[in-house]
């Protein structure tokens, strides 16, 4: 396997230079010529001072230009940082803040909104305009395509293998940018898995009617790369993540292309399929070998819609869990066979159900969701306390002398005997302790009635003889004078002697949160999971703050 995500056209290019690696409208660009474009790239902007890790921002739509800075910004290695074309001037100077791109690569459309909010991006140097005259003596210096191109005296430069190689955005609920850092590492494997799950082949021509800046989109790129095959591009067709059930430009601009009759291989979301199911796809039909689903949950009455005009397609439905796209694959026919089940992990992408103690769960047992291997991103950019909450090094495993880091995304599943994931819901956290069934909402409820604390948790420890025990964690109320034995203490006065908690815990900074803003007991269980890990059996049931 390649190291880099730059060299799966490299590769490509040495096995078959005269082979087609991208579409576009008129455009026909061939492997060897798209690895020499993305060399002019890399040598272009390492003559601009552009550094190994520096990002380099990108916002163009689905088109060869965008395709030739991101491979040629790996090559130079540098970061890729792809916008949304249409996210708005003040997000867009916003995230570029963020990320501290020092280049931009923007259409010549955008620049005349963009140039009032460029100004307050600190950290950037260069933009280079698409499609268009750069306009001159501007800070920051601008350049057009063709003269950043030109620049003479730069040399590209191999980044390390396990460099920072793209952050991808989104826009949280607040209107903030979101950004996930991804290595290399993470690039190829994602590409390959995809390849391995959708049996891409060389002469595959390659359909995806997602977005270049989406993880989606950019994994059926590199995974067409991956293959060796052919990436259709038309930004027409990008629809993303509309929950839209009228029908849209995306969907009919889809229809045409199907139409044709030449894309073997197409990557969609499930509101563009929703749509393309109510249109005519005979010449589909006939070509169309594959079918992926990007985020999983396809409307059911569509998706049988589909099953019967594509008979001869093999349908992929991708599902995520948390930020981790692309982690779960199930065939439309396990639908009826496994009722409910988000299917089983695609290639390179482990997913393991543990239980408090850090120990693998049996098979139909509910468990903490935890991701494992080369698909575990780098973590959230300039996001400390998101990082701690979701990215933690993994139970030691026999045989492993360092520990890895895995990504809990505070889901609680169970697998089946085949390993096909059912989520749970997390709600149903009851702690069974000496056979007793304990809510940990009525502990914390009686915990806070003590009018010592602004907030409390109760989570379950695995404990050897007990099965579990109750951990308190709260934090004092202000003003309140609080330590571990004085909140023990109120505990033992107003809870049954089956609810005491056998270890309380005050701490002075608040209790971190899962994404959807409650309490994250999960990562608290987590972190108390080695409590009683050296408890024999002779414990006794005598508990203590």
């Amino acid at each position: 396997m390649v190291q880099l995500a730059h060299e799966l056209v490299d590769e490509a290019a040495a096995r078959s230079p005269a082979a087609l690696a991208l579409r576009h409208g008129a455009d026909r660009i061939s492997y060897a010529a798209l690895a020499g474009a993305a060399a002019r790239v890399a040598a272009a902007l390492r003559a601009c001072g552009a550094g190994t890790d520096e990002r380099v921002a990108v916002r163009l739509p689905a088109c060869p230009a965008f395709v030739m800075t991101l491979l040629g910004a790996w090559a130079a290695g540098c970061a890729v940082v792809p916008i949304d074309p249409d996210l708005d001037d003040e997000r867009c100077a916003a995230l570029l803040r963020d990320c501290g791109a020092g280049v931009l690569v923007a259409g010549a459309a955008d620049l005349a909104s963009l140039n009032g909010v460029l100004q307050a991006c600190p950290m950037l140097r260069t933009v280079v305009v698409h499609g268009g005259a750069a306009p001159a003596n501007t800070v920051p210096r601008m350049l057009d395509w063709e003269a950043f191109l030109a620049i003479p005296g730069g040399a590209a430069g191999a980044p390390a293998a396990a460099a920072l190689a793209t952050l991808l955005y989104r826009i949280d609920a607040g209107g903030e940018p979101r950004g996930m850092a991804l290595s290399h590492r993470n690039l190829v494997a994602g590409a390959q898995a995809t390849l391995r799950c959708a049996a891409l082949g060389t002469g595959d021509r390659v359909l995806s009617a997602l977005p270049l800046h989406s993880d989606y989109g950019l994994n059926a790129l590199l995974a067409t790369f991956a293959a060796g095959a052919t990436a259709v591009l038309d930004t027409a067709c990008a629809d993303p993540y509309s929950d839209s059930d009228s029908d849209s430009d995306a969907g009919k601009a889809l229809e045409r292309l199907l139409d044709t009759g030449e894309a073997s291989g197409l990557f969609a979301s499930p509101a563009t399929l929703k749509q393309l199911a109510g249109l005519q796809l005979a010449r589909a039909a006939g070509c169309l070998r594959y079918l992926v689903c990007a985020g999983g949950g396809l409307d059911r009455e569509a998706l049988e819609v589909l099953r019967g005009a594509l008979p001869r397609t093999r349908i992929h439905l991708l599902y995520d869990i948390g930020d981790a796209c692309r982690s779960t694959s199930l065939m439309p026919s396990a639908l009826d066979e496994r009722p409910g089940s988000i299917g089983q992990a695609l290639p390179y992408s482990e997913w393991r159900v543990l239980r408090p103690d850090g120990r693998e769960c049996a098979a139909g047992e509910a468990g903490e969701l935890v991701r494992c291997g080369a698909l575990v991103t780098l973590g959230y950019w300039n996001d400390p306390q998101r990082n701690t909450r979701h990215f933690r090094a993994l139970p030691a495993m026999p045989g492993l002398s360092r520990r890895e880091t895995g990504y809990y995304p505070g889901v609680c599943a169970r697998k089946d005997p085949d390993g096909f994931l059912y989520l749970v819901d997390t709600r149903s956290d009851i702690i069974i302790t000496q056979g007793y069934r304990v809510s940990p909402r009525d502990v914390e409820k009686i915990v806070v009635g003590t009018g010592l604390v602004a907030e409390a948790a109760a989570v379950g420890v695995a404990h050897p003889v007990l099965g579990q025990v109750i951990a308190v964690l709260a934090t004092p109320r202000p003003g309140a004078r609080l330590d571990s034995s004085i909140l023990f203490g109120a505990c033992q006065a107003r809870l049954p002697r089956h609810m005491l908690p056998a270890m309380v815990d005050v701490r002075r900074a608040p209790l971190p949160r899962a994404g959807d803003g409650q309490i994250d007991r999960a990562l608290l269980a987590g972190e108390l999971a080695p409590l009683f890990a050296e408890v024999t059996a002779e414990v006794t049931a005598e508990v203590r703050p």
